[in-house]
């Protein structure tokens, strides 16, 4: 246990002398890194206010969801009254229709027969 420790101190300074040298272009080393552990931050926190958004969305669902079905229900229900309501006038229309169809046959018969 006290070589791990030793270890871990040796490393850790090793990690900051290195991120204090910079390069040929006078660009600290530890400088690309400092950059993405922002935006890793950045990427997390956005992650978390998704996260919570879709919480707040689900649970609007959720509320709204009674209501919704109640309102599909009351549309179905009229759909169903509205195609009683008409059932009769598509009878009288499709009665309607042949009875013009077996004129227009019975015309066309005559028509070749004369």
């Amino acid at each position: 246990m006290k070589n791990f420790g030793l270890g871990l101190f040796l490393g850790a300074a090793a990690g900051v002398a290195l991120s204090l040298i910079k390069d040929e272009h006078g660009v600290r080393l530890g400088q690309p890194l400092k950059e993405n552990i922002a935006g890793m931050q950045d990427a997390g926190e956005s992650l978390a206010d998704g996260i919570a958004k879709a919480k707040k969305a689900s649970q609007e669902l959720s509320a709204n969801l009674p209501a919704a079905e109640r309102a599909v229900s009351d549309i179905s229900d009229d759909v169903k009254h509205y195609q009683n309501h008409i059932a009769p006038n598509l009878k009288e229309i499709n009665y309607r229709s042949k009875k013009i169809q077996r004129e227009v046959e019975s015309t066309d018969q005559e028509q070749k027969n004369s």
